[in-house]
């Protein structure tokens, strides 16, 4: 009688002992709760990127313009309008320039633009008080220059146009703003309207620098 109930106590404690405890510790560890963020794979993100990128463009570093293989710029300059205003290119050279764009609220962007697109844009350079109408014909963002030039007195020679002036960017900036004040002129064998250049000024600008420019074509 005593034994039993000396086991029955014994039992009794054991049991108490066990409660008091708790559950055993676990020793592995529970996975991470997956991140929304994590879910989408490096590809997609990248893509987004890539995209974002592309929808704005980009200028290129550098571009250039042959205009020893541009007739209608050469015809242009074989007997330039004497003009104190480029806007007024409109008037004097119809009957003689088919197809001709005077494109205005400009900067040095959308000239670039320009060249990168393959089109040579015609400016009123301005020096010692007299105008002269000459081409935009390269730039280079590395040296920070800009190279102008009569399309009849430029040479070519191997994969390089030679021409007469090469500026400094804050050089002629100074000059195309007080000759120009930042209107430009193209002369191209199609026919071009606000929309065409518009959508070439796209490729390479963002849309509300594209919006300030002003185009009169015919």
């Amino acid at each position: 009688m005593h034994t039993h109930f000396c086991h029955t106590a014994f039992i009794l404690a054991l049991c108490i002992l066990l409660v008091s405890c708790g559950p055993p510790p676990q020793t592995g560890k529970l996975p991470p709760i997956p991140s929304a963020n994590r879910s989408q794979p490096a590809s997609a993100s990248a893509a987004t990127k890539a995209r974002t990128a592309s929808s704005a463009g980009t200028l290129p570093a550098s571009a250039a313009v042959d205009v020893t293989k541009k007739p209608l710029l050469k015809a242009f300059f074989r007997s330039p309008p004497d003009v104190t205003r480029i806007e007024d290119l409109y008037g004097t050279t119809r009957g003689k320039v088919q197809n001709l764009s005077i494109v205005s609220n400009c900067d040095m962007d959308v000239l670039k633009a320009f060249l990168a697109t393959g089109w040579a844009p015609i400016i009123l350079s301005r020096r010692s008080g007299k105008g002269y109408l000459t081409t935009v014909m390269r730039y280079d963002d590395a040296d920070q220059q800009i190279q102008l030039g009569n399309p009849l007195g430029v040479q070519r020679r191997g994969l390089h146009t030679r021409a007469g002036r090469t500026l400094a960017y804050s050089d002629f900036e100074k000059e195309w703003t007080t000759g120009s004040r930042r209107t430009c002129v193209l002369v191209t064998p199609k026919k071009l309207n606000d929309a065409s250049i518009r959508a070439a000024l796209k490729k390479y600008l963002p849309e509300n620098q594209v919006a300030r420019v002003q185009v009169r074509s015919r």
